[in-house]
């Protein structure tokens, strides 16, 4: 059993601080994280046994997997953004230690599919709290399984929470378990829909989205949690002008998020008439761009040059926390490390720590989206420049006044947290770097570029198969191809399939499938030429390859991955000019654009298509500056629907910091993927 930690509850004044390109909206993320921990924490005081809020009763923590554990305890629980590590001597955790509250008595926690204490372990326990994913069927079933092998003396009762809400097809398993009528079974909703990872990043931590759109054909889930998530943004922003959608789940998303704020209009019944025909305004966003994954496959598959890409990439972020020995970043770990390896003569387990990385980390901040070619020389000028400043003061020859020792004294614990980070950066950096430049990653890039730039490398697949390269990272380079190409050749996709059904293993056949079925896959049947394939048309339309671009002191966001600027942010730099004239884009885009404003009282978006709009959203952003504070800019909130990776996120922070782009970038997304999670999550 894993043993939490226990800090006191710490209540003070919020002041918020004053917008800023990388925190447009700083009321959002402190409502969310406050109104997410207010909902944890109810639920968590409250004794379900006897229905009243207690301390008295002890509790047991049981996640479906380990990501849901790290947001629920790491990011509702304990604000990573505001969390200080003063008076110690890290700025990390140990991986199986959480800061709890003190308010609520939590004997451990646990993971569902793990091993655990088992019966002496929940003998101690009078209630087992279960958190759980909302279509997981495997987690239902074990659930139910570990229920049943409980003995009865242990009188515990088994609290069920769903994260926003069980699906149908979960109530049905459920019952047929037995277990929605059983007496010592509760089952509870926590609806915390939108999770603020960052001040300009919020995610709706929906793991299964695109796997239940594209392989399961059953969307509606996943469009209805992304609408309500929408309207409670509007809830706190206001309503939103104008809404772009792209491709057919942003459609739909956006239908759904019409209705919704139909039905809420009509179900107010003491609201005052309103003038019919005035287009909403006086909000904190001005617009919304929902982007349905489906329009833009061909980034995830993509390797990411930026810092906090290839941390994600190589370490693995997880709501914004990474996991790692703490050999890695602890130097006085690595200092004594010769000397631990003459007394041990046993192999041991790693020690595991957890460290945040996020925006907080003013350090982190300001090199995760720089270029893999910069963050290094970059870090070690961070490193030059403390050391100058320390030598400064401490030097003999410079005598200093009580004010000077005062300020010195001052500032030493900011002096000793910049120390640690830049210690932490500077230990990651040399891991990321050493493998960026291992032969096999810059083959990889190379292979991703002639795929981009239209060739056919199905030789080099042949080649990764039969040296049994890495499973996912090589459906990453097959799906890249057959999406850049149009297809894979018949006679090579049969090649490659029995393949890798031989190298791999028979279980990677209902992979393929899922593959195909998501449109990530194609087998190609006679003689078409590969620049016909619509990636192609766009790649030439929108210029995606720009090969001249400088990745140290960049002028366009193709930097992020050494000259392929991301297609998602491509369609959202030409639509601040509109898209008159642009059906050479357009008919390569799967699904249609909706592009309408809402009105108040609100339309359905059937009638609110009948009166497009008459300016482009760089239109609107100037008439918003005009009206508004000179050099502030407008907010616009770009919704992926399907995940966003962390090349797109630096592509649109570089852009929000560009004072020729009209907006400032709020992000919400389904869940920050990178390839190899995104393929994973089909499997």
């Amino acid at each position: 059993m894993d043993n939490p930690g226990i800090v006191a509850d710490k209540e003070s004044e919020i002041i918020l601080p004053p917008p800023t390109p990388l925190n447009p909206l700083p009321a959002v993320s402190v409502a969310l994280r406050l109104d997410n921990k207010e909902q944890l924490l109810t639920l968590l005081q409250s004794d379900p046994s006897a229905g009243l809020a207690s301390s008295s009763f002890r509790q047991l923590l049981v996640f479906g997997t380990e990501s849901l554990r790290t947001l629920l305890l790491r990011q509702v629980l304990s604000d990573p953004h505001t969390r200080t590590f003063q008076g110690k001597k890290k700025n990390w955790d140990a991986h199986l230690f959480f800061p709890l509250p003190a308010s609520i008595t939590i004997v451990g926690t646990q993971i569902l599919n793990q091993e655990h204490g088992g019966e002496e372990t929940e003998g101690n326990v009078d209630v087992i709290t279960y958190f759980l994913s909302p279509a997981d069927l495997s987690q239902m079933q074990l659930v139910a399984k570990r229920i049943r092998n409980l003995k009865k003396s242990f009188r515990i009762h088994h609290r069920l929470v769903f994260l926003p809400q069980p699906t149908a097809i979960i109530y049905k398993l459920m019952k047929d378990l037995g277990l929605s009528s059983a007496p010592n079974v509760s089952i509870y909703r926590l609806q915390m829909d939108i999770y603020p990872l960052e001040t300009d990043v919020l995610s709706i931590e929906y793991n299964e989205a695109f796997r239940e759109c594209a392989v399961e054909s059953t969307p509606s889930a996943l469009i209805t949690t992304v609408a309500r998530s929408l309207l409670k943004l509007q809830d706190v922003c206001g309503k939103i002008p104008r809404i772009q959608a792209y491709g057919p789940l942003g459609e739909e998303v956006a239908r759904k998020l019409s209705s919704m704020t139909v039905d809420e209009y009509l179900a107010d019944r003491d609201r005052a008439e309103e003038q019919s025909g005035q287009t909403v305004s006086g909000g904190d966003v001005t617009a919304l761009i929902i982007i349905d994954r489906k329009v833009d496959l061909v980034t995830p598959m993509i390797s990411p040059l930026t810092y906090e890409g290839l941390l994600d990439d190589v370490v693995g972020i997880d709501c914004g926390f990474i996991t790692l020995d703490v050999n890695t970043i602890n130097s006085d770990a690595n200092d004594n490390s010769d000397a631990l390896k003459q007394d041990q003569t046993k192999e041991t387990k790693k020690e595991l720590v957890s460290l945040g990385v996020n925006g907080s980390d003013t350090l982190y901040a300001e090199v995760r989206d720089q270029h893999v070619e910069k963050f290094g020389s970059f870090l070690q000028n961070q490193a030059k420049a403390l050391r100058e400043s320390h030598a400064n003061f401490t030097s003999k020859g410079k005598k200093k006044d009580l004010a000077e020792i005062h300020q010195f004294v001052k500032n030493i614990p900011v002096f000793t947290q910049n120390l640690r980070s830049l210690t932490n950066h500077i230990h990651l950096a040399e891991l990321v770097k050493h493998t960026s430049e291992e032969t096999t990653f810059r083959e990889r890039w190379q292979m991703e570029r002639s795929i981009l730039e239209g060739d056919t490398c199905y030789d080099m697949l042949d080649d990764l198969v039969a040296c049994q390269y890495p499973p996912y990272r090589f459906f990453r380079l097959l799906c890249l191809q057959s999406l850049c190409a149009g297809g894979i050749k018949s006679s090579r996709y049969d090649s490659l399939r029995r393949d890798v059904i031989q190298t791999y293993g028979y279980e990677y056949l209902f992979i393929l499938g899922n593959l195909e079925k998501a449109g990530l896959l194609r087998r190609r049947d006679g003689l078409w030429i590969d620049t016909t394939s619509p990636f192609n048309n766009l790649r030439k339309s929108l210029i995606l390859i720009n090969a001249e671009v400088d990745t140290v002191e960049p002028d366009d966001v193709s930097y992020v991955s050494s000259g392929y600027a991301p297609l998602s942010v491509r369609l959202i730099q030409t639509a601040m000019k509109g898209w008159n004239g642009r059906d050479e884009i357009l008919r390569e885009i799967p699904g249609r654009i909706v592009d309408v404003e809402q009105h108040s009282p609100p339309r359905d978006l059937s009638s609110a298509l009948k009166t497009p709009p008459s300016r482009t959203l760089g239109a609107l952003a100037e008439a918003e500056v005009a009206d508004g504070v000179k050099g502030k800019k407008p907010v616009l909130i770009v919704t992926y629907v399907g995940g966003v990776t962390f090349t797109e996120l630096a592509a649109l922070r570089f852009l929000s910091k560009r004072p020729s782009f009209p907006y400032h970038i709020v992000c919400l997304t389904t869940k920050v993927i990178n390839g190899c999670s995104f393929l994973q999550s089909l499997s």
